[in-house]
């Protein structure tokens, strides 16, 4: 029999127990000090509201608790171990200083509620990072109000929808490339279109005869993920977005797969009416264990002024993305256009103690 070397685990086991099987009655992680002041009748009280039997609660002690954890936590993989591919969600790596930057006192301790007058230096973080998102795509509108990737295609697909009813000819089909997103045509299919696929061709892109033939003014858009699920540009991508404009459709462009494309090429110069950005993907903020997320999308001229844009501050922190994201977000726009991280903080000096904690961040980070 050959030989079989035992992979290395980080820990000696990796067949932990539940911590109820751990748990044996009486055993307790806490022990609290003498009472210094007159007991309370909690019976009295509380009345009918005491809660007489916590359940079937695991009884175990602090060292078996902290080990328990502890050794759960030591099998996670995660980015900083190594990649792990998801499809079209590949897991990207995040630079250290922004979550520095989402951890400053001024950006950590904001309130959605505080006054519109100590809040400036948060929409002036929310404005200038619109700008560099805008001008990243060459897209000429932007809402950062959706709070996921999935949000941002169905504000997207709304917008799509109202833009062809404000012309009298609602159209009934999407069309989606056997490479696309996944989440396409569910998007799609939850607005309330008939989902139509569209075929790839021998060298993975979209065919473009299948594109010609399928083509029509019952077709609202066309959603395409560029570069495609197969890591694959689009490279006649004019010539896709001609097709759908020559017939009143939409070409919208999904952008789990902008890492490639920034600085290189803008979405809005090769014809693409509306997309939305996973900024979770794309600009810095982790995207495992179910957030935070955030998905804006931008749209061209011609279908922009169908968005309600938040006039204070208080209403974009309530329907838009947490600001904290927003400031992961600034910073990556400033590593990705050469500025060094310092010189996006700048901006956090018009927060409360924004400046003390800017400096902090200097000193400790450049």
């Amino acid at each position: 029999m050959k030989h079989m070397t035992r992979k290395a685990t980080r820990h000696v086991s990796q067949n932990e127990g539940l911590i109820f099987e751990k748990s044996s009655p009486g055993k307790a992680a806490w022990k609290l000090p003498p009472l210094d002041v007159p007991e309370v009748d909690t019976n009295e009280l509380l009345g009918p509201l005491e809660r007489k039997n916590l359940g079937n609660m695991p009884e175990v002690s602090e060292i078996e608790i902290i080990r328990h954890f502890t050794r759960l936590s030591t099998w996670n993989y995660a980015i900083d171990l190594g990649m792990y591919p998801l499809g079209s969600c590949t897991m990207k790596y995040n630079p250290r200083v922004n979550e520095v930057v989402s951890r400053l006192d001024g950006l950590a301790n904001g309130h959605p509620y505080q006054p519109e007058k100590i809040s400036q230096g948060a929409m002036r973080i929310i404005k200038t990072l619109s700008d560099c998102l805008l001008e990243i795509t060459g897209m000429d509108a932007i809402t950062l109000q959706p709070a996921a990737g999935a949000h941002g295609e169905l504000t997207g697909l709304l917008l799509v929808r109202a833009y062809h009813d404000s012309k009298g000819v609602p159209r009934k089909k999407v069309l989606i490339p056997d490479s696309a997103h996944g989440t396409n045509p569910a998007t799609a299919a939850t607005v309330g279109y008939a989902v139509e696929n569209l075929k790839s061709n021998a060298s993975g892109m979209v065919d473009i005869a299948a594109l010609e033939a399928q083509m029509n003014e019952e077709v609202a858009a066309l959603m395409l993920t560029n570069p495609n699920t197969l890591g694959i540009f689009e490279q006649e991508i004019h010539k896709i977005a001609d097709i759908l404009h020559a017939k009143g459709g939409l070409l919208y462009m999904d952008g789990a797969n902008m890492n490639a494309l920034v600085g290189k090429v803008r979405p809005g110069d090769f014809g693409v009416d509306v997309m939305h950005l996973n900024l979770h993907k794309t600009f810095s903020t982790p995207h495992g264990g179910g957030g935070p997320g955030s998905g804006p999308w931008r749209s061209r001229k011609s279908s922009s002024h169908f968005y309600q844009r938040p006039s204070s501050y208080q209403s974009q922190t309530a329907l838009w993305a947490s600001t904290t994201i927003v400031h992961c977000r600034l910073a990556e726009c400033a590593l990705f256009t050469e500025i060094s991280a310092c010189s996006s903080v700048r901006w956090l000096t018009f927060w409360p103690m924004g400046q003390t904690a800017c400096a902090r961040l200097r000193k400790t980070r450049c």
